[in-house]
């Protein structure tokens, strides 16, 4: 199936972005330790960029629901493109304070949010339901690539060789994204209501986005067994490099490797996710990805071998990946046009609050119980989300049947 020229102009703007943000994700750091040597501000990087997004991402799912989604995306990529050329001025005149750094990760945590809730919402206006799922795939593909392959490694490149030359090059690919997002030809824009009421509150919106994915049984469990999938992931991952060093025995070099190769997991994930739902459907694609993440955590807790380790890690990332592609394509086709920001928001908030559990509940299971016995907890919390799922097959049956119909109702 050809995807159309659109499909590409978003998949090259997502491509650049994400090449901007794996360099972030090690230039950035790096940059504040030339600042600091404080372990405690650092960390705070962290903290500020997840902070911000847990207050926008409902905001914002406002905003991508009453604004022309082209020009958001292409606003967002541009005012970062702005924001990492100012950086790099800072840096080139020794101005970058740790302040400052706060002050970028803090922005950045807010315009990512936009920007990928954006891009979600928007592909279902240029891909037909058909598509997304080859969308869906390609796309988390390319972004696995670059974010873990390309880079990181090249972000650590270019700061070895000037530490302006890497947010510079930040500033140069979220142009380009801004570019490709602007050549963007289709209509993204909202259907307004024309009538005379007065503009509904941030809030009201809000509330009526959120009672319709609680009134739709699979959008409903969607945000449920995300939520849920979250805690089970951050568990083990907030402690991971400890685990590596302690239980696997690996330097910096070593643990490097071993994510390097587990990726490799997601990239596999990315190509069969399609041909999965194709031959047994959505509801048994999601219920053997989650039951696959369970066993990979239990296998994990029983050796420290580093072969059977990787294996089982490169496992869990390929599970990661079809679960994502399902649950995004299935929420994409469900939820109408004029809420994909607001139930997209919905379901990024409960992945937020997950993701700060999980890595609460990880720190203070591997202080107390050691740093394998998390991994089988965690393996516990998938293998309650899979039977989740399984209960629920038939309604997810049901939709999928439902879709199929109407399908074939326009084919024809």
């Amino acid at each position: 199936m050809r995807l159309g020229a659109d499909y590409r102009r978003i998949w090259f703007g997502n491509a650049s972005a994400n090449l901007a943000d794996g360099i972030t994700f090690i230039a950035l750091p790096l940059l504040a330790t030339t600042t600091t040597d404080s372990p405690l501000a650092i960390a705070g990087l962290a903290v500020a960029y997840s902070l911000s997004r847990i207050l926008s991402v409902l905001g914002t799912g406002v905003l991508i629901d009453r604004v022309d989604r082209r020009r958001l995306l292409y606003f967002a990529n541009f005012s970062r493109a702005g924001m990492f050329a100012a950086l790099t001025a800072l840096v080139v005149l020794d101005a970058a304070s740790i302040a400052v750094l706060y002050a970028v990760y803090a922005v950045i945590g807010v315009i990512e949010t936009l920007a990928d809730g954006a891009a979600r919402a928007v592909l279902p206006q240029a891909v037909p339901p058909e598509g997304l799922d080859k969308a869906n795939s390609q796309i988390a593909g390319t972004q696995l690539v670059i974010d873990e392959f390309v880079g990181p490694p090249l972000g650590g490149l270019l700061f070895a060789m000037a530490a302006f030359a890497p947010v510079g090059l930040n500033a140069v690919a979220f142009l380009v994204a801004g570019y490709a997002f602007w050549r963007l030809r289709g209509t993204y824009a909202i259907a307004r209501d024309t009538t005379d009421e007065p503009p509904r509150s941030i809030r009201a919106d809000i509330r009526e986005g959120a009672v319709w994915a609680m009134r739709h049984r699979v959008v409903r469990l969607l945000i449920a067994l995300g939520g849920i999938t979250c805690v089970a992931y951050m568990i083990p991952f907030s402690y991971l490099v400890l685990y590596a060093q302690e239980e696997l025995g690996l330097d910096g070099t070593g643990y490097g490797l071993l994510l390097a190769f587990s990726a490799l997991g997601g990239l596999l994930g990315s190509f069969i996710a399609t041909r999965l739902r194709k031959r047994i459907g959505y509801g048994w694609s999601m219920v053997a990805a989650l039951a696959t993440g369970a066993a990979t955590f239990a296998v994990i807790s029983l050796t420290t071998n580093i072969v059977v380790v990787a294996i089982a890690l490169a496992a869990y990332i390929g599970h990661a990946v079809v679960w994502n592609i399902m649950a995004t394509s299935i929420r994409q086709r469900a939820t109408p046009t004029a809420m994909m920001g607001r139930v997209g928001s919905l379901d990024g908030f409960v992945g937020l609050i997950g993701l700060a559990l999980g890595a609460g509940a990880g720190g203070l299971l591997a202080s107390g119980l050691g740093y394998r016995i998390p991994f089988a907890i965690a393996g516990a919390v998938f293998a309650a989300a899979a039977v989740l799922c399984l209960i629920s097959i038939r309604s997810l049956r049901e939709w999928e049947d439902s879709e199929a119909q109407a399908a074939m109702s326009s084919a024809s």
